[in-house]
Formats: C-alpha cells, sequence, structure tokens
C-alpha cells in the first residue's frame, strides 16, 4: 500500500500534476486516457481552425492519464516480474511524460498560430 503525503506549499507544476495522478483513482485515470484518445482522433478528423489546439489539449489529457495507469503499475511490475518488464513500464512512462511535455508545446504554438492569422504572409 502506498502512502502519500501532503503536497509542498513551494511544488512546482510538474511536481503538482504528480501527486495529482497518484492520488487519482484508477478509474478517473482511465477515463482521462479514454477521453483523451477519443477527442484526439475527433479532432483531428474535425477540420476547423482550432483542431490543432483541440488535439494538443487531448494529447495531453491521454499522456496524463496513461503516466498514472504506468505509475501505479510500476511497483506492481517491479515485484511481480523481471527486471526487464520493469524496464519496459519506465520508458513507457517516460516517454508518456515526453508526450505531455510536447502536447504542452503544441498547444502553446497552436495558440500562437491562431492568434498571428494571417497577419505574417
Amino acid at each position: 500500500m502506498m502512502v502519500l503525503s501532503a503536497l509542498r506549499p513551494d511544488a512546482g507544476l510538474l511536481e503538482f500534476l504528480a501527486h495529482r495522478a497518484r492520488s487519482a483513482s484508477v478509474r478517473r485515470l482511465t477515463t482521462d486516457a479514454a477521453v483523451g484518445a477519443g477527442a484526439f482522433v475527433a479532432a483531428i478528423r474535425w477540420d476547423h481552425a482550432a483542431h490543432l489546439v483541440i488535439a494538443s489539449a487531448a494529447a495531453f489529457l491521454f499522456s496524463y492519464g496513461a503516466w498514472g495507469l504506468l505509475d501505479r503499475a510500476r511497483s506492481s511490475v517491479a515485484n511481480r516480474f523481471g527486471p526487464r518488464t520493469a524496464g519496459l513500464v519506465e520508458a513507457l512512462c517516460a516517454l508518456c511524460a515526453a508526450l505531455g511535455v510536447l502536447s504542452v508545446a503544441g498547444i502553446l504554438l497552436a495558440v500562437w498560430a491562431l492568434a498571428l492569422g494571417t497577419w505574417i504572409s
């Protein structure tokens, strides 16, 4: 059983997100991952000016839910299976974290592109 401590008052955004994912239920994290994946597919198929912003936000939601689920599985996999499987779960956690960072960068760039519009031509 995992015991969560209280979040420090001077915690950064990444520490806050990790604490929130670790304290969320498995159902909530699964819902976040499923809604994020569904919204990403819908946003990519939708031909609208803001579809890149929506797709990037959905990819972030998916990566948040997937990272939270993989973080939960990391401790149980390390005990039950060998170190090779534990290393695979660690790599998937790092991949989900990288996807989240890239998604936030995509949100910022897509909002910037919408704001610029056709000013630069």
